[in-house]
């Protein structure tokens, strides 16, 4: 009895072994520092790619890691809301124009059209938030090597939020860019070039077709 026991497990731990990929599910996102993403850029030249999720707005105005390409995760739109005006069933958090309320649906479908399943692919939003909803979607969609960069291209607040009315009253550097440990703080290299290779391509397709 034992000894068919232990051939049992033994036949399942096998059968684990060389199961597909699929059949184990997707590999879960990892999150790392914005030094350790450009120690791989640097080191992996070939198969690592920095994917930019902020808006285009974002990444034209204040500028990106150089060869990022831009597909946003989520969209600007026209909808201006004073700060805790009405915003997608609740109050919205900033006075200026918002974002979508969901994800851009495009995002996976322009991602699919850019990389292959197997690439290394760095993921930088703003502050790391967005591009851990990102990277976690790339993952479930079955892509296998993705990183999500902690604290993102601005980086984290320089206040802690329970001091935040406090810095915002007192403080010179109360909002300024280039906050802790993002792209920005560790003086990385910041490019505000649109190179067409890097533009969101459904915009290159527009400028395309009024030719």
């Amino acid at each position: 009895m034992i000894r068919k026991m232990l051939l049992l497990l033994l036949a399942g731990t096998l059968l684990l072994a060389v199961l597909p990929a699929w059949a184990k599910g997707p590999a879960e996102p990892i999150t790392i520092s914005v030094l350790e993403a450009a120690q791989m850029l640097a080191s992996e030249p070939k198969g690592t790619f920095m994917v930019d999720v902020r808006t285009r707005a974002e990444y034209a105005l204040l500028g990106h890691p150089p060869r990022a390409y831009n597909v946003p995760w989520r969209l600007s739109t026209n909808d201006f809301q004073v700060k805790g005006g009405p915003y997608d069933g609740g109050k919205t958090q900033f006075t200026g124009y918002q974002l979508s309320a969901k994800p851009n649906p495009d995002f996976l479908g322009v991602m699919g059209s850019l990389f292959k399943q197997g690439d290394k692919l760095l993921i930088i939003s703003a502050s790391g938030e967005q591009g851990a909803q990102a990277a976690e979607a790339l993952s479930k969609a079955g892509y296998t090597q993705v990183y999500n960069l902690a604290h993102g291209f601005l980086g984290s607040p320089l206040a802690p939020e329970k001091q935040a009315e406090l810095a915002q009253k007192y403080s010179p550097i109360y909002r300024s860019r280039g906050r802790l440990n993002g792209w920005l703080f560790w003086g990385l290299p910041v490019s505000h070039d649109l190179d067409p290779r890097y533009i969101y391509p459904p915009d290159l397709k527009r400028m395309q077709k009024q030719k």
